[in-house]
């Protein structure tokens, strides 16, 4: 799989990283649409996975919420590839982007139902459960 790196202005990167995020978080889980989009897109670094074709087959964003400190979110993998390890080299490919940008440790809010491939790819949950969007999360993080 490829890794591509790119900003919310690079319209056409972003157009395939929204059509994937539409299937998985507003048509498979049921998010409203106004939840997926939000303004941390704009100032984001984002990622496409693809094959050697440039079929998309995963897509996340990256930013930064304090010196040291980087957040993964809007992690989402086409249907048909999960449990094939594609997550797990989007999670590898965020924690070596965060690590290049001089991140100490990564973090996300993980939907509850998927804190076991989150604790599987290295992270530890902490906090207490909350809310995001109706729906039960849980902070995770990682030490890079």
């Amino acid at each position: 799989m490829k890794f591509s790196w790119f900003s919310f202005d690079d319209t056409a990167q972003m157009d395939k990283a929204f059509a994937l995020r539409q299937t998985v978080f507003i048509g498979e889980q049921g998010f409203a649409p106004e939840v997926d989009r939000d303004a941390e897109d704009e100032t984001a670094l984002h990622v496409l996975g693809t094959d050697d074709a440039g079929v998309v087959y995963c897509t996340a964003r990256l930013f930064s919420t304090e010196p040291g400190v980087w957040h993964a979110g809007r992690i989402a993998v086409r249907r048909d590839l999960r449990g094939q390890g594609v997550g797990r080299q989007l999670m590898q490919e965020l924690a070596r982007k965060a690590r290049a940008l001089g991140g100490k440790t990564l973090e996300l809010g993980a939907q509850f139902d998927k804190q076991g491939f989150y604790e599987a790819t290295g992270f530890t949950a902490y906090g207490e459960t909350f809310l995001d969007a109706g729906y039960p999360h849980r902070m995770m993080k990682q030490e890079l």
